[in-house]
């Protein structure tokens, strides 16, 4: 450690004696006998090892801060990925449930159309059969041939 001149409080509260008439002070008058930098160099001088502290703190303090950014970095981009997964695996569920509605759909068509065929069938026999019996009973009551 360098030796450093210590300035005698005597000396130092000379700088604040009234330099004009008396009242407010107009200024502070400077003490030239010893220089700003000496007065200063005791206490940066005992703030080295403070600022050593301090400069090593900022220093763990940011490679914290780029740990703690990496690892951010790496949980968002396994957040998006699961997303990702997600979305498609729910898309793969909606695509396969349309699927099955559009086969049930169909199903329920082709059902429908024969249930339809069947009863055209039906009624067309029937129709035969009710107008072969009517034109029976019209002839009968006519009088002419069943």
């Amino acid at each position: 450690m360098t030796e450093v001149a210590v300035t005698r409080l005597g000396d130092f509260l000379q700088r604040f004696r009234p330099g004009a008439v008396p009242g407010a002070p107009a200024a502070v008058p400077a003490d030239y006998a010893t220089g700003d930098e000496s007065e200063l160099d005791v206490v940066f001088a005992a703030l080295a090892d403070v600022r050593d502290v301090c400069a090593a703190e900022r220093s763990r303090g940011e490679s914290r801060a780029a740990e703690i950014r990496e690892r951010a970095r790496a949980e968002a981009a396994a957040v998006v990925a699961a997303a990702r997964r997600e979305a498609e695996a729910a898309r793969a569920r909606a695509s396969a449930a349309e699927r099955r509605a559009a086969d049930e759909s169909e199903t329920a068509v082709r059902e429908a159309e024969r249930a339809a065929d069947e009863m055209r069938a039906r009624a067309g026999a029937r129709v035969t059969a009710e107008v072969a019996r009517i034109v029976g009973e019209v002839r009968a009551l006519a009088g002419g041939p069943p």
